[in-house]
């Protein structure tokens, strides 16, 4: 009888330590691809954004939830270059790229996790919105390169030096209670004028 008494201790204490580490190792899987993709969206929005001539946030579902990205017209060797116009150098107006989440269809009316790139033109927005699979999507499969991002949102500042801050979030489930990992950053346009 203590014999069982013994052995049933010990199985429980090897259970309970069996859950308490794999809960621990679901959470700190969770939290590193989270953190990944929230650190990937951000760092890929900066590099557009920073090299913008413009910006202009957009509202879809929520206030400030997509963001168009005025890119400058002429570039060397992937650098975009300025040009001599009007008496003084300056960087000239060249396509619009959008940013925001849709499903795997790229959408710009359909909610999801997954980060897109489109080009778009004013004269027919929403409707001129042509998502970028290539840029998007893990090389054609209905997978985002760029995701799960649970929630998107931009700020512009527009005053003496024109900033733009990103706060992506990617959610996360351990044994069914959410959580979310948030990243902030603020990036300067530093093309505009």
């Amino acid at each position: 009888m203590i014999a069982v008494t013994v052995l049933s201790l010990i199985l429980t204490s090897l259970c309970s330590l069996y859950f308490a580490v794999a809960n621990e190792w679901q959470r700190q899987n969770g939290r590193g691809s989270a953190l990944a993709a929230a650190s990937m969206a951000c760092t890929r929005l900066s590099d557009y954004i920073s090299q913008a001539k413009g910006v202009v946030v957009l509202n879809r579902f929520a206030a400030g939830d997509a963001i168009a990205v005025n890119l400058p017209a002429n570039s060397a060797y992937g650098i975009y270059v300025p040009t001599w116009s009007a008496g003084k150098v300056q960087y000239q107006t060249g396509n619009w790229i959008v940013f925001y989440l849709s499903d795997s269809s790229g959408s710009y009316g359909a909610s999801g996790n997954i980060l897109w790139a489109a080009t778009m033109t004013w004269a027919g927005f929403p409707g001129s919105v042509t998502p970028d699979t290539a840029w998007s999507l893990y090389y054609d499969q209905p997978r985002g390169r760029i995701a799960p991002i649970s929630s998107l949102r931009f700020a512009l500042t527009s005053d003496s030096l024109p900033r733009v801050t990103i706060t992506a979030a990617s959610a996360y489930a351990v044994r069914g209670t959410q959580s979310e990992v948030r990243l902030t950053r603020t990036v300067c346009l530093q093309n505009a004028y």
